[in-house]
């Protein structure tokens, strides 16, 4: 029998200069997600107990397994859903079951601050370089300023310059 690991948080918060329901679409809709997480799209069933599918880009390699649940959904508000990383057995055996992500939107005048929260993470999924292209630590961030500078000036960043 496998003995569990103790599991690590990460927690990141930005402020985007949008409306609360611009946010959530891009957050929500494959179509959005496409353009500023390296061509990743997120499929989601909009309800509690919804599927979520992370799909990679053309040619792409899928780093999540293909299908995860959506286990709250208030719109405009919060979403939380859980998926599988594709990983070999001897991590998955570690975990604590899937990851799971929470995005909290609150509006704060002209903007909206977005906290992520990514729980069941092992020590395995961050990197100690702060300059690689890998590792949670390093990926959330540059996911979500590429979706700031995309609902802020139109425009992705090229995440693809940082792999």
């Amino acid at each position: 029998m496998a003995t569990k690991t103790e599991t690590q948080t990460f927690v990141y918060a930005t402020y985007i200069r949008t409306t609360p329901e611009k946010l959530w679409e891009a957050l929500t809709q494959g179509g959005f997600s496409e353009k500023y997480w390296k061509g990743y799209r997120i499929e989601l069933e909009q309800r509690a107990g919804g599927r979520v599918r992370i799909l990679p880009p053309s040619g792409g390699r899928a780093i999540w397994n293909e299908s995860g649940k959506v286990l709250a959904w208030e719109p405009i508000r919060k979403l939380v859903y859980e998926f599988s990383q594709n990983e070999p057995p001897e991590l998955t055996a570690k975990r604590d079951g899937p990851s799971r992500v929470t995005y909290e939107l609150q509006p704060m005048k002209n903007m909206v601050r977005l906290l992520l929260i990514h729980e069941n993470l092992l020590a395995e999924d961050t990197s100690k370089d702060p300059n690689a292209a890998k590792g949670i630590n390093n990926g959330w961030p540059a996911i979500l300023c590429s979706l700031k500078s995309l609902l802020e000036t139109g425009e992705s960043i090229h995440l693809e310059a940082c792999s």
